[in-house]
């Protein structure tokens, strides 16, 4: 059956049996395979009822990059339905399901192995009471697999600025205070041989509070692009935003409207992609982007996110070492 918005969904949801065994599982199902077919069929045993949360076409362009979907939504609708008419699919237009799941609030939500292991969901599920399962998969079946000479997209690492590359010495405000360690230098010239765009996306909220001015801002930005350029690093962009923590943007960190942005104008794989930072607005970013995220531990500030990072290091080279895997 298909459940054509949150509307109808919520009315559905409403008349199910109470008593029932409710599931839920999360994909784009792009050109529908064998492997799928094997994990809706193991995952709708498990449970009475089995919702399929479907990525809209959006969603799956903004995560795998411009090439993707394969299929747009109503095939991979079609093809589903044809496969079982037993079960719910619902299509969600952002990069994770939480409006969808906190709606259905599943009894187990079922996951690959791949992201079983810190799912973004975690928080929400924790909340309903939800059950994690791992579905099983077959060997060597993907849709990405079967694609990939058409998938022209490549990922990014988006790095935090203050704290990650050079010194937190609270509002940065000028060229003078910029200090970068040696150690992240080389770091930084390491991670640039990776077939990979480095991105900074940084909140600077003392232009927002008037501490400094965007123009000084801009030159801060611009002397740190300089030092790294001369030690053999690249950043093909820095992102700012200058909105404060009492009236925040779209674009200030945690909100991903920077990713977005430097994803639309570079056609970013979200998917292929790192988030590097100091702060739980890093990782939380990086999470609801279903990144990986590498967190760099800061005594400075406490961490209160409900997010957890895939990664912990003390520093910019440990986080090249685990990209590097």
């Amino acid at each position: 059956m298909i459940i054509n918005n949150l509307s109808e969904l919520k009315q559905v949801v409403k008349n199910l049996d109470c008593n029932k065994k409710i599931g839920a599982i999360s994909g784009s199902f792009d050109c529908l395979h064998e492997g799928h077919k094997y994990s809706l069929d193991y995952c709708s045993k498990k449970v009475d009822i089995l919702f399929v949360l479907i990525n809209s076409d959006q969603s799956i362009k903004t995560y795998k990059g411009n090439s993707r979907p394969i299929q747009n939504l109503n095939q991979r609708l079609n093809s589903l339905e044809e496969f079982s008419e037993n079960l719910y699919f619902i299509s969600f237009d952002e990069l994770i399901p939480n409006k969808t799941l906190e709606i259905i609030k599943p009894n187990v939500y079922f996951l690959s192995s791949e992201w079983i292991i810190n799912p973004v969901e975690m928080p929400l599920l924790s909340e309903i009471d939800c059950e994690i399962m791992e579905h099983p998969e077959l060997d060597g079946v993907s849709t990405s697999k079967n694609i990939r000479d058409i998938d022209t997209s490549k990922g990014a690492i988006f790095l935090d600025r203050d704290g990650t590359i050079n010194e937190d010495v609270g509002y940065l405000n000028s060229i003078e205070d910029i200090v970068i360690s040696e150690g992240n230098l080389v770091a930084l010239r390491k991670i640039s041989q990776f077939n990979l765009f480095n991105i900074i996306i940084t909140n600077q909220s003392g232009v927002g509070y008037g501490y400094f001015t965007l123009q000084e801002m801009n030159k801060i930005n611009n002397e740190i692009l300089k030092i790294i350029n001369l030690n053999g690093g690249r950043i093909d962009k820095i992102y700012c935003d200058t909105s404060t923590k009492e009236n925040p943007s779209v674009l200030r960190k945690p909100n991903i409207g920077m990713v977005l942005k430097a994803r639309e104008e570079f056609n970013i794989s979200l998917k292929k992609s790192w988030v590097i930072g100091d702060k739980d607005s890093d990782i939380e970013l990086g999470k609801k982007c279903n990144m990986r995220t590498i967190y760099i531990q800061n005594n400075q500030y406490e961490y209160r996110s409900l997010f957890r990072p895939d990664y912990k290091v003390q520093n910019l080279n440990e986080a090249y070492e685990i990209i590097n895997i």
